[in-house]
């Protein structure tokens, strides 16, 4: 079952690369993502400096604060994620992202310079992605991102005997539209929620990839061609897991829209323009993590059927 997952070739030339990411994120909301572009060395590189901080001191990691909630920076291990912590990079495509960052934990110059190739790099993929994505859906193309604040968090799942059958990350979806995971190549748990069956499918990670998963915002955006999917990490043996995500979020300043091209007929509006925050700001009130909180923004049933 797992190969049911699709596996997309960035290098693929043919015209149909375009209409394979659309039919991925339609039937399944996410991906596998081969042949990327992005070096092997840079990807290792990245991942020996997740491990490294994230094995710094615990009083060390708290000092990784961003925002007066912090809901972007160090998340420590509690009740509800008995295994799970990160540390968290915040809008790095700003400057002031990093210089946080690097100052908060004294990180050196070399890791830093590994960050900046790396965020850089993700951050050119997503954009050729969401320009296929836009051609996929018959869309004007362009960057579908562009000013969009982006999140990159490194992960670790303290796994130890006393975890394994455990859930390390509660079955959720992303709040933001898409996140671009380098998953740890040797300690899977990764798994996603088939819609149709009902059934947990195993991410089984692939050297050199990454996997690319659709969330809440996706979902909104393209009126609902595209799946939320819901995930969820388990423990299954009793090693340590790291992993690095890299979330496009929302728009920064303007309101998540479906665009005109996917509303007819056929296909009513079934979302209100909103904000990012406003749409965080409820998920984190309402402490609700599976895409339940896009229902505040679901348009009426009677302004559908009048076609508003």
């Amino acid at each position: 079952m797992a190969n049911n997952l699709s596996i997309i070739d960035m290098q693929d030339s043919s015209k149909g690369l375009q209409e394979k990411i659309v039919k991925s994120l339609e039937r399944w909301g996410c991906f596998r993502l081969v042949n990327h572009g992005i070096p092997r060395s840079l990807l290792s590189e990245i991942m020996a400096v997740a491990r490294s901080l994230l094995e710094l001191p615990v009083e060390t990691k708290e000092l990784n604060i961003v925002g007066e909630d912090n809901s972007f920076g160090y998340v420590p291990v509690n009740v509800t994620s008995p295994m799970f912590e990160a540390l968290g990079v915040y809008d790095a495509t700003l400057s002031e992202g990093f210089d946080q960052f690097c100052a908060q934990l004294n990180l050196s110059p070399y890791q830093r310079e590994v960050m900046v190739k790396y965020w850089g790099a993700v951050y050119d993929l997503t954009k050729k992605l969401g320009t296929k994505l836009m051609e996929g859906l018959g869309l004007e193309s362009g960057d579908l991102f562009e000013d969009w604040p982006c999140l990159m968090r490194f992960n670790k799942y303290n796994n130890n005997p006393e975890t394994v059958g455990l859930t390390g990350a509660r079955t959720h979806s992303d709040k933001g539209f898409f996140t671009i995971l380098l998953d740890d190549e040797f300690v899977n748990g990764l798994e996603m929620l088939d819609e149709q069956t009902g059934e947990f499918i195993p991410a089984n990670p692939i050297p050199g990839s990454f996997f690319v998963n659709a969330g809440d915002i996706a979902k909104a955006w393209s009126n609902e061609r595209i799946c939320n999917v819901r995930h969820r990490v388990q423990c299954n043996e009793p090693r340590v897991r790291f992993s690095i995500t890299f979330f496009v979020l929302g728009p920064r300043n303007g309101k998540v829209e479906i665009p005109s091209k996917l509303v007819d007929s056929q296909h009513p509006r079934l979302y209100i323009p909103f904000h990012f925050e406003e749409y965080c700001g409820l998920r984190t009130s309402t402490k609700c993590i599976q895409g339940e909180v896009l229902d505040f923004f679901h348009k009426k049933d009677d302004l559908i059927n009048n076609g508003e």
